[in-house]
């Protein structure tokens, strides 16, 4: 069955209609936003706005992991780059994702509908935020300033190129000051590619959710590019019932961002606690420890992902990378075993910093010529030839040559 199919058995269940025109009228009185959801209004100086409230308790799961962070989460603030003389509690975090007017952005794209949660006392309050009427949007935008009043961080997914611009751009536009201009941010985009990109390829949040959470969603998902129709739709109509799926498609978006910065924060404290089921895995956190400048870490996570990787390719990877952050360190006793690995795997890449040593360090050059050989003879059965890296190889094994005669001449 294709997605279309799909789609179109789901807006039936909604007691959507294909096919003939209804009375929009009928539509309206039977259908509006208050008819479809159960909601709470917060009065303003300046109008009315609509929400949708949810509390979630201490135990509450999203797949397989709670929406509490079971540890610290002080590495996540230094991973962004979130001074640590800044005082932050739970209570600090707002989790947020927005469905907009429009996929692009730019100043004629609105938000029609702001998921917001945080913490009190445990658990996880989500409230979101609904634009019945572009009219109300002055009023709406300073419904989500007070929930925000004590705000230190925005968590998001993929926030940082689209919710927060826009949600910025509409505070100026109607003049309402912005609680997350100058706020720190968390997208977990980011450190979700960093952490889960070389197995998951794709990090969407739906792959995030289904391989890293263990969460999938029920058949009243809405997918979130249909938003804006849906939208427009109930603008022009008055029929409310397609957003029910719009809704919770928001709700469960906002509620993996809490689960996925529990998981994250949980494996930052404790690394080493568990195993890592997979060596990708245990690579890619490496890597964000070695970022993070705790090198010790980062080593015998990688020391993890080589010893478990059958594959050659990402093996010669994984041990390429810990040899770099030995070179670094300057301890080449430490990188010269795993270049040789990595050569006795083929790995070019090796040869070169093995003859590099060699020439350079131990000063043995006949084994650096014998490795700049091999590498060239490799080179020359490769189907598509690197030139500008056989250049150098050549170049270097002449520079060789003529330091062996020189030396050979001396003695």
């Amino acid at each position: 069955m294709s997605d279309w199919q799909n789609l179109s058995d789901q807006l039936r269940k909604m007691g959507v209609k294909f096919g003939f025109q209804e009375d929009i009228s009928k539509r309206n009185k039977s259908w509006p936003i208050q008819s479809v959801l159960e909601y709470d209004e917060t009065s303003t100086a300046l109008g009315s706005i609509l929400s949708v409230k949810k509390r979630y308790k201490l135990d509450y799961t999203q797949g397989n992991y709670n929406l509490h962070p079971a540890a610290k989460f002080l590495r996540l603030l230094q991973w962004a780059d979130i001074p640590g003389n800044v005082p932050i509690s739970l209570n600090n975090f707002i989790f947020l994702d927005a469905e907009t007017t429009g996929l692009s952005g730019g100043t004629g794209t609105m938000i029609f509908l702001l998921g917001l949660s945080k913490y009190d006392d445990g658990d996880l309050i989500l409230e979101q935020f609904f634009l019945r009427n572009p009219s109300e949007e002055e009023a709406f935008l300073h419904v989500i300033s007070q929930f925000c009043k004590d705000m230190k961080v925005v968590i998001t997914f993929n926030g940082k190129a689209f919710d927060i611009p826009i949600l910025n751009t509409r505070h100026i536009l109607q003049r309402v000051p912005s609680p997350f201009m100058d706020v720190y941010h968390i997208d977990l985009l980011t450190i979700s590619r960093q952490l889960w990109k070389l197995r998951l390829e794709q990090c969407r949040l739906s792959n995030i959710e289904q391989h890293i959470l263990q969460f999938h969603r029920d058949g009243a998902e809405v997918p979130g590019y249909l938003a804006p129709e849906f939208y427009k739709d109930y603008l022009r109509t008055g029929d409310a019932r397609p957003l029910k799926g719009v809704f919770y498609h928001n709700q469960e978006d906002v509620v993996s961002l809490a689960a996925l910065f529990s998981h994250i924060a949980n494996i930052l404290e404790n690394p080493l606690d568990d195993k890592l089921p997979y060596s990708h895995d245990s690579y890619s956190l490496g890597r964000v420890f070695e970022r993070l400048n705790e090198t010790d870490i980062a080593h015998q996570l990688y020391q993890q992902s080589h010893v478990h990787q059958d594959d050659f390719n990402l093996r010669t990877r994984f041990l390429l990378q810990q040899a770099s952050l030995f070179k670094r360190q300057n301890m080449y006793q430490n990188a010269l075993s795993l270049w040789e690995e990595a050569a006795s795997l083929q790995s070019i890449t090796a040869m070169e910093e093995l003859a590099k040593y060699h020439e350079h360090k131990s000063k043995h050059l006949q084994i650096a010529l014998q490795l700049t050989s091999r590498a060239l003879e490799q080179l020359k059965g490769e189907k598509e030839m690197n030139l500008k890296v056989y250049t150098r190889f050549e170049n270097r094994r002449t520079r060789l040559i003529n330091k062996i005669k020189k030396t050979e001449f001396k003695g």
